[in-house]
């Protein structure tokens, strides 16, 4: 169909009437069926209307077809899925949504059981239990975890002290391993008396990991030991039910000196 500009004085025969203006309105019927004996032959852009379906409908030179929004609108999301303020769309399906209303004070959005829900700060963020191991386990039994996420402090085994006649020897390392490992490497043993009294010397640390401090000794003293390495890291054990955890022993000393404190390793997790 085409487009006429009709001007004062111009004769309007039917054709024009039919082909400019009954051919290019929206014409309305009952239904398709009135539509087909009221229109046998459509032109290719005819619009209609039908009264049964609510439907716009247009010849496209082979069938009456539904008009379609661009872009397609029956895709979206109706806002009749959301009833109350701070409400939230998820998916329940492939091409399904569905409503999430907001949690309470202070809860996380987080994953239950596979799917998307409010749950407590506590059990869903932060670690809110604590265990201290002081013992070598190659295999530790790790406890029920609520985020597989674990925060480890890997201290190691203090160094000991030097006396009179022999050194102190070094502090074990300690560690953690999952499917990494967070280590911290042993302090190192004090050295015995300085054979040369005029030589002062200095030493970093004492054989206690807690209390590190700087002393300086003169006229042949023996020296402290440094204290043990802190390691702080996290680990995933997710499909872990045990660890390895080593922890070192603190240094030996003489027989005038202290012993180094022996290492622990600190678990925080979420219960």
């Amino acid at each position: 169909m085409a487009y006429k500009t009709f001007a004062n004085g111009f004769p309007l025969p039917a054709s024009d009437l039919n082909n400019f203006l009954m051919n290019q309105s929206v014409i309305v019927f009952a239904d398709s069926a009135a539509r087909t004996t009221a229109i046998p032959s459509p032109v290719t852009g005819m619009l209609t209307y039908l009264e049964d379906t609510s439907a716009y409908e247009s010849w496209d030179g082979s069938a009456f077809v539904a008009l379609v929004e661009d872009p397609d609108l029956t895709a979206l999301i109706p806002k009749s899925t959301v009833t109350t303020a701070q409400d939230l769309i998820v998916a329940d399906g492939a091409s399904s949504v569905t409503r999430l209303g907001v949690g309470t004070d202070d809860q996380v959005l987080s994953v239950v059981a596979g799917e998307v829900a409010w749950a407590d700060a506590g059990g869903g963020g932060g670690f809110n239990s604590l265990v201290e191991i002081t013992a070598t386990n190659s295999s530790y039994t790790v406890p029920t975890l609520a985020s597989n996420i674990v925060k480890f402090t890997v201290i190691a085994g203090g160094g000991a002290g030097g006396d009179a006649t022999t050194s102190g020897s070094s502090g074990g390392n300690s560690s953690v391993t999952a499917a990494s490992a967070i280590s911290a490497t042993g302090g190192a043993g004090g050295g015995g008396r300085n054979s040369n009294p005029d030589d002062p010397q200095f030493a970093y640390a004492s054989s206690n990991w807690g209390n590190p401090r700087l002393d300086a000794f003169y006229n042949g003293d023996p020296a402290p030991g440094y204290g043990g390495q802190i390691k702080i890291g996290y680990l995933d054990l997710t499909g872990y039910s045990t660890i390895n955890v080593q922890i070192g022993a603190g240094g030996l000393s003489g027989s005038d000196a202290a012993d180094g404190f022996s290492g622990i390793v600190v678990m925080e997790y979420s219960a």
